[in-house]
């Protein structure tokens, strides 16, 4: 019994050491919609489709206590990378971006958030 306890005192110990020194801390949350819009198409040319082009809106937060340099947020939609730079976020700032467009292959095209990437002070 003497063991298990011991064993069991280890896993906690080893958790929090985990969870408290080695475990990454998030440093920015990430909140995006995807905009689609298409484009106009003159009425006498019925064989062309219009085009629709998407891009995603929304807000970058830095939750860390130092600020974040060189921040870039890349989303992939409809399986083609879209990407928005910013320069710098102070510790607590929120800022907006938008990402460069892309052509959609459908209206209800898929997208996620695949990587940001950033330099801490």
């Amino acid at each position: 019994m003497k063991k298990f306890l011991i064993f069991i005192a280890l896993i906690v110990v080893g958790y929090f050491v985990y969870d408290n020194f080695i475990k990454e801390k998030e440093v920015l949350v990430v909140n995006g919609n995807l905009v689609k819009m298409k484009e106009s198409v003159d009425i006498d040319a019925p064989a062309i489709q219009p085009r629709t082009w998407g891009h995603i809106e929304g807000t970058v937060k830095n939750i860390s206590e130092s600020e974040v340099k060189n921040i870039e947020i890349v989303y992939k939609i409809n399986g083609k990378e879209s990407v928005a730079r910013l320069s710098k976020l102070a510790a607590g700032e929120e800022s907006k971006f938008k990402t460069e467009r892309v052509m959609l292959n459908s209206y209800e095209a898929s997208h996620f958030l695949e990587k940001v990437t950033f330099d801490k002070k």
